[in-house]
């Protein structure tokens, strides 16, 4: 079965859709970028400001098009806007067949009928986040890739949804970002980036101060430093 991924907004849900192509491709699912070749296809949405609720909008409805076809055997949404908006999705656009928030992963396998809405017999189960033990398939281009080293962030700031979506800011153990690492320098990756809500609160919470200053340093070491391009 043939795979396409909409990834919308921000870096960070961009890793996330890496961690989800990555595990499929484990578990032999082909990818395509062509929306008249998939037999699924997940969207990953964005809900951060306005533009970008219209976006992932209007992309899960282009989307429901190849569905009412019966082109597309599954339509899922997961990211920010599903994590949201989760009811209303199901209720007002039927094409969509389930919608995962930010909490879950997603891991697909023929065989019986879905625990799913519709997904007929397809099935996938959820999978609370973190999820770990597939490589992330890198979409930047094979040179850079973007390291999410935490998640949420813990101000709640009267303009934001982020801590309500994502919730309170947690840091990647420095092990777990240690041995990601390493495996996109293997890879080819030259280049990380370290993305988070709030990178400079990297560690506090896990080690009682901010270790961002550690974490870059081991980087460096362990993976023979990736971002010098020698």
């Amino acid at each position: 079965m043939k795979i396409l991924f909409i990834s919308l907004g921000c870096d960070k849900n961009l890793v996330d859709t890496e961690v989800m192509l990555g595990l499929l491709a484990s578990r032999g699912y082909e990818m395509t970028d062509d929306e008249r070749q998939a037999d699924i296809i997940v969207i990953n949405t964005c809900c951060f400001i306005h533009d970008a609720k219209e976006e992932s909008i209007q992309n899960i409805l282009e989307m429901a098009e190849y569905k009412k076809s019966g082109q597309v055997k599954v339509l899922i949404v997961t990211g920010c806007l599903a994590q949201r908006y989760r009811q209303e999705i199901l209720d007002e656009i039927p094409e969509v067949d389930e919608v995962l928030g930010r909490r879950h992963m997603i891991r697909f396998r023929c065989g019986r009928p879905s625990i799913g809405r519709r997904a007929g017999h397809y099935t996938f189960d959820l999978n609370a986040l973190p999820v770990s033990g597939a490589k992330r398939l890198v979409t930047t281009g094979g040179h850079f890739a973007y390291l999410k080293i935490a998640e949420g962030c813990d101000k709640h700031c009267t303009y934001c949804i982020i801590p309500k979506i994502r919730g309170n800011f947690r840091s990647v153990p420095m092990e777990r970002l240690i041995k990601e690492a390493k495996e996109l320098a293997e890879q080819g990756v030259k280049e990380l980036i370290l993305v988070a809500q709030e990178t400079t609160l990297y560690g506090k919470d896990l080690y009682g101060e901010k270790c961002l200053h550690r974490l870059d340093g081991r980087v460096m070491q362990d993976c023979g430093n990736p971002l010098d391009p020698n």
